[in-house]
């Protein structure tokens, strides 16, 4: 049915499985053999090409993906196996280990997301955080302001610093790239960068409410702890880069050319994050 469907509208198979109801998976499971479907050394063609693009990032799951948005029908296991004929092994992840939360704020402020629902939509719950970057020269400094729902990173700042102008930078750079509701929530844990006078005040400002993990629970900031293990595995793996200059251009590259387009994110049920924030702003 659906795939009848699929040949007289046009339409591709992701948005007719939507609309219906039903999981791609079971589609590519129950599909017999179609036009779409190709022999195993053609569709590991496809494969080695999407592979490649992603730079080894990609495993079976969202190579899976990929080809459902070529309209290329093709079961996981599948995908799987001709990876293994092929040698293709994606870059592991790393074991989430998550950092401690007891920073140095100054009156840390009542954490706002215990015990709440996620957010529905962009703009309601920004997190914030800073990771340390190798260079061959040095340590530079990584603070990102993540949106929780659609996981995009609207803003980030790289310094040789860990002062407060690293954050208010980054925070900065997300108020300019999109208009905000009063009100929206900025969480982080409780460094004292986050808790300076200046932090607030531009929290303040901008009409937001500032949220911070309890302490001893890096877990209520667990979301961009995890796109910081990301960043450095798909990265940087075990290395570091040359100098500042080139940490700035690769981490301009993951973030804005990659991450926040390409990469396609699990629990966005395998959408980037740019085109799960366009279906959630077409929905309104």
């Amino acid at each position: 049915m659906i795939h009848d469907i699929h040949q007289t509208t046009g339409h591709g198979i992701r948005p007719i499985c939507t609309t219906l109801g039903v999981p791609r998976s079971s589609y590519y499971h129950a599909a017999q053999s179609t036009p779409s479907q190709c022999s195993d050394q053609k569709i590991g063609n496809v494969i080695e090409v999407i592979f490649k693009r992603h730079r080894r990032r990609y495993g079976y799951r969202r190579i899976q993906e990929e080809l459902a948005d070529q309209d290329i029908t093709c079961a996981p296991a599948r995908v799987r196996r001709i990876m293994m004929e092929r040698s293709l092994k994606a870059i592991q992840p790393k074991t989430y280990v998550p950092k401690t939360s007891d920073g140095r704020a100054d009156k840390p402020s009542q954490n706002l997301l215990l015990n709440q629902p996620f957010p529905e939509k962009p703009n309601q719950v920004w997190a914030g955080d800073i990771t340390f970057i190798p260079t061959a020269s040095g340590w530079l400094y990584l603070a990102v302001v993540i949106d929780l729902c659609s996981r995009r990173v609207v803003g980030w700042s790289l310094a040789n610093h860990m002062r407060t102008q690293l954050v208010t930078d980054a925070l900065k750079q997300a108020l300019d790239s999109r208009s905000i509701p009063k009100g929206l929530i900025f969480h982080s844990d409780r460094g004292s960068q986050y808790g300076s006078s200046a932090y607030r005040k531009i929290l303040i400002d901008a009409g937001m409410s500032q949220s911070m993990s309890a302490r001893a629970n890096p877990y209520h900031n667990a979301w961009t702890e995890s796109f910081m293990g990301t960043l450095k595995t798909e990265m940087l793996g075990d290395g570091c880069f040359i100098n500042d200059a080139d940490a700035r251009t690769e981490i301009f590259d993951f973030i804005e050319c990659y991450y926040n387009t390409q990469r396609k994110h699990s629990s966005l049920k395998y959408q980037t994050p740019a085109q799960f924030e366009a279906e959630k702003l077409s929905l309104n």
